[in-house]
């Protein structure tokens, strides 16, 4: 017996990401499906299964660290869909503010994006592009370093 809850998301990379729930003898069971390329893989277990984790063993706040940051890039946007684009923050202490930079060709088969990436840039989904300087929000998947 099995509930699958939803089966394809709007977010780039991981469209096709499932989360299903299953009773086996008796006790209720969760089922990550991830998707297949590496990277929407990685990316999806730390936006959907890494907070469901954390709050199965009972963390008070099982969510991803969000901050503010500068991109020192511009970014194209997606009108599709809503982006997590893989970048490397630091803390500029000329700037006083965490600056991020992107990790190169955003393709969701290119696992070399996710080598240095310690942020997910949260980037909405539109026309257009971010202009470097721009504030965006991120979240923390790595540590900062300087």
């Amino acid at each position: 017996n099995g509930k699958v809850h939803f089966g394809r998301i709007l977010m780039k990379p991981g469209k096709p990401c499932t989360f299903a729930t299953v009773e086996v003898q008796g006790r209720k069971k969760f089922v990550f499906g991830l998707p297949g390329n590496p990277v929407s893989s990685m990316v999806t277990f730390q936006i959907i299964a890494v907070p469901a984790l954390r709050k199965l063993a009972g963390f008070n706040n099982p969510y991803l660290p969000k901050i503010q940051v500068k991109i020192a890039n511009q970014l194209k946007l997606d009108p599709e869909r809503p982006e997590y684009h893989r970048a490397t923050t630091k803390w500029n202490i000329e700037q006083s503010c965490f600056v991020a930079e992107t990790t190169g060709i955003q393709a969701s088969s290119r696992l070399l994006s996710m080598k240095t990436a310690n942020t997910l840039l949260l980037l909405p989904q539109k026309e257009g592009t971010l202009n470097a300087g721009e504030i965006v929000e991120a979240l923390l998947i790595g540590p900062i370093t300087n």
